[in-house]
């Protein structure tokens, strides 16, 4: 030991502390001022501490200094979030609810047509069958059935009062007919032919317009995450943690924490769980057997999102709901946990939403699997288009007595009313997005891998690819966490 470091171990002795023998080694391998640094720093440390006689090396460590952590720029702008719940209707478990049903969905669909300032002649399907023979007119109806001879395609098309066989002609009508759907209502061009047939130039779905959407006035954005499956043995857990540390901004380089400061919002169209008895020998696919457990685990897991953001879920045909649609909203007995989160907004299948200013309407996609299966130009690796068509046919589910189960109400909940400025749904579990008169449409992906079904019918899901949408720019990044480091 050096005369000079006498003064420095001095003072230690004074304010009333001793050193371990580590630090006295330590000290002795310093300089006079460094030493003297480490002391001054020591004491400032342990003055803070009661009944503290002797210093270890744990004083005379530099402190780290941390950074606080910037808010995200979402936390700091005012969210406007808006549900529009639909009015309720009951359903009449008989032959005239049917009725009842699917006259409400002629007349809503008939006036969206009619909107349209180059079809608001359009006569009655009674009337056009009253014609003079080769009159041209436009009339509107719903298809009934459909079928193909050679090289030309037959609809029966009926109204309130009225059936006639329309008979569609032309390459390219013929091949825009292929993908009408039954139960649709739809616009016929044409001509009356003879007494019991009508002639098809031209056929004209509901549609939407060229549309000038809604943006957000702050630089804020929403995600899309569709088909958790929390509960199956193939739910991909490591991918959902990742997602909820990029949401918190600890995953991911710069670029792509700043895309998560900017998320406001996340909305889940539906299969939230892998639910209970879905499909035969389920219960060997599951890691949680419960209902109950499953949303208490998601409940769990979307505890860990950051506080600022607000979250929307909406049933599937996995959740503990009615599979026909329009479906409810998740019971709150079967989820108290999520009810609990005032954060989490529980909605019913469909729902409209406006995020600051934009227009989302967001439907589980049951119907999906039916336009994809059977459809010519549309197959389960390119969900979208059957998103496409659905727009088209401004309903979610037009076909009755598919894979898709329609419940009979007075009134038809299922047809997309206003014109969004979004389209979201899932139940393919394959990510896809595409603009559509600038109406931006999404099918998410999922956070399940592949199921044995899935496997059987050769579909290859896109776990972990999640929507990034800002909702001022509309701007869609597919963000794959699989990827994200």
């Amino acid at each position: 030991m050096t005369e000079e470091l006498l003064p420095v171990l001095q003072r230690v002795l004074t304010e009333g502390y001793q050193l371990s023998p580590e630090v006295f080694t330590l000290l002795q391998n310093k300089s006079v001022p460094e030493a003297a640094k480490l002391v001054d720093e020591a004491l400032r440390r342990a003055s803070k501490e009661q009944d503290l006689f002797i210093l270890d090396t744990s004083y005379f460590q530099p402190q780290k200094t941390t950074t606080p952590k910037q808010k995200p720029y979402a936390a700091t702008v005012n969210g406007h979030l808006e549900i529009h719940y639909p009015d309720e209707t009951r359903s009449i478990g008989n032959a005239d609810g049917y009725i009842d049903y699917f006259n409400s969905r002629l007349v809503q669909l008939e006036s969206i047509i009619k909107h349209r300032v180059d079809l608001r002649d359009a006569v009655s399907l009674t009337n056009a069958v009253k014609l003079p023979l080769k009159t041209k007119f436009k009339t509107i109806g719903m298809v009934t059935s459909k079928r193909a001879r050679k090289n030309r395609l037959f609809l029966e098309l009926e109204d309130k009062d009225t059936l006639a066989t329309v008979m569609v002609s032309g390459e390219e009508t013929v091949k825009k007919g292929l993908e009408v759907l039954e139960d649709q209502v739809i616009c016929i061009d044409g001509i009356r032919y003879r007494d019991d047939l009508l002639i098809a130039n031209d056929l004209i779905w509901p549609d939407v317009p060229m549309h000038e959407v809604g943006r957000s006035e702050e630089n804020v954005s929403a995600v899309f995450v569709g088909d958790v499956h929390i509960g199956s043995k193939y739910f991909r857990q490591d991918l959902f943690d990742k997602f909820i540390r990029w949401m918190n901004q600890d995953l991911g380089p710069k670029p792509s924490r700043d895309l998560a400061a900017q998320v406001k919002y996340l909305v889940i169209p539906g299969d939230l769980v892998d639910g209970i008895g879905i499909y035969v020998n389920q219960l060997d696919e599951l890691t949680i057997p419960t209902q109950r457990a499953q949303y208490r685990e998601a409940a769990k897991l979307l505890e860990k999102l950051p506080p600022h953001i607000e979250t929307v879920i909406i049933p599937g045909n996995h959740d503990a709901v009615r599979r026909s649609l329009p479906q409810p909203a998740i019971p709150e007995s079967y989820a108290p946990e999520l009810y609990a989160n005032p954060r989490i907004h529980m909605a019913p299948n469909p729902i409209a939403l406006n995020l600051n200013g934009v227009k989302v309407f967001v439907a589980h996609g049951s119907a999906l699997t039916d336009i994809l299966g059977s459809t010519p130009g549309h197959d389960f690796h390119n969900p979208v288009t059957a998103v496409e068509l659905l727009l088209k046919c401004r309903h979610i589910a037009p076909s009755y007595g598919k894979s898709t189960p329609i419940a009979p109400e007075k009134i038809d909940r299922l047809v997309i009313k206003e014109i969004p400025d979004v389209v979201l749904m899932g139940h393919i579990h394959i990510h896809e997005s595409k603009r559509y008169k600038g109406i931006t449409l999404i099918a998410s992906g999922s956070f399940q891998d592949q199921t044995p079904f899935q496997k059987r019918m050769k579909l290859d899901p896109t776990p972990g690819v999640i929507s990034v949408f800002n909702l001022k720019t509309h701007n869609e990044i597919p963000l794959d966490l699989e990827r994200l480091e």
